[in-house]
């Protein structure tokens, strides 16, 4: 019985998914969590959905841009002072967070930072 409900609450999951969304859809952008150095813009080549990629098109070459350009300005996510970076000045206790952290929310801000910029 057991078996029978969680194969039919997955099937439910997988039917339900938004706009035929697959459970495997890539990650927004993919961070290293074990890094040492500064983010990459490999780390940040962002994957846009389909449904935005016509909107990216023209400003596409903007926004890798300026994802790089403030990666570059960011540095280290170790040794970054959060006052320096717009969005993270807030979080008092950077120095508190684990490396992988520190990646993940300075990637957040960078794509952040850079789409604002570029639209």
């Amino acid at each position: 019985m057991k078996i029978n409900s969680m194969f039919l609450a997955l099937v439910l999951i997988a039917g339900c998914s938004p706009d035929g969304a697959e459970i495997s859809e890539p990650p927004f952008y993919n961070v290293d969590r074990n890094g040492t150095d500064p983010l990459t813009l490999q780390e940040l080549q962002i994957n846009i959905p389909g449904e935005l990629a016509a909107y990216y098109t023209d400003g596409g070459n903007c926004l890798i841009s300026k994802i790089e350009e403030l990666a570059a300005q960011a540095g280290d996510p170790q040794t970054l002072d959060p006052s320096t970076v717009e969005l993270l000045s807030d979080i008092e206790d950077w120095q508190k967070l684990n490396r992988s952290t520190k990646r993940i929310i300075l990637a957040q801000v960078i794509v952040s930072n850079a789409g604002r910029a570029c639209s």
